[in-house]
């Protein structure tokens, strides 16, 4: 099965349009993650080997090496996401005749469930380590794409709350109280603080973007 992270750009978003149950905004939530960790590894390549921006050099070279795998990590979960959706879909599907099949239906609906939640997570996790990439590369980066910089963590925030909200909408339907209370705090705090600092970095650099006319605006 071709995977969704090697299809062109309007491939992807031809599936993702139609009523195919997946593609959704969990993968979707990924993609924007792979986006922001690849705007924050450009910066830092626009900047290595720049003579004038030499004192970043090292530092810009080893958010390079931290953000290259995290890129990687968040396409992988691009697929993964959808085929913890399809396994779901596939659960939802089971015979349900006996009582036999339904307690068969309901187990594989909520181990399927819980591997459904577990996916948007990671990429949350993804995002946390991303974000620390981007705070490592602010205001020491070649400031001709500090727009673009500026993009990444838009991205970023993006990316968490798409997989918060994929995290939360599966937690809903699970009957396992002490799994659901211990995913969703965990969930919760890096949400909380990857969208805080990932959005700080957005709003330094919006006024860093704003043209002169308006630096006077109340």
């Amino acid at each position: 099965m071709e995977r969704l992270t090697d299809l062109t750009v309007s491939g992807f978003t031809d599936i993702l349009k139609s009523n195919a149950p997946a593609p959704g905004g969990g993968s979707v939530a990924a993609l924007f993650g792979a986006c922001g960790a690849s705007l924050a590894v450009m910066t830092a390549n626009l900047t290595v080997g720049k003579k004038k921006y030499a004192d970043h050099w090292k530092n810009a070279e080893a958010a390079i090496t931290v953000g290259d795998p995290l890129i990687q990590q968040f396409l992988k979960a691009v697929d993964d996401d959808t085929e913890a959706f399809n396994r779901l879909y596939e659960a939802m599907h089971l015979p349900k005749e006996t009582d036999e099949e339904k307690a068969i239906r309901r187990a594989a609906m909520e181990d399927a469930t819980k591997e459904a939640a577990n996916m948007p997570f990671h990429t949350l996790t993804l995002c946390e380590r991303t974000v620390c990439v981007l705070e490592q590369l602010a205001d020491r980066i070649n400031p001709n794409c500090v727009s673009d910089f500026g993009v990444g963590a838009a991205a970023l925030v993006t990316a968490a709350r798409g997989a918060w909200l994929n995290v939360c909408i599966n937690l809903q339907s699970l009957s396992d109280e002490a799994f659901v209370a211990d995913l969703y705090a965990r969930a919760k705090a890096i949400f909380d603080d990857v969208t805080a600092r990932a959005e700080a970095l957005f709003l330094a650099v919006d006024e860093q973007c704003r043209p002169v006319c308006n630096q006077t605006e109340a």
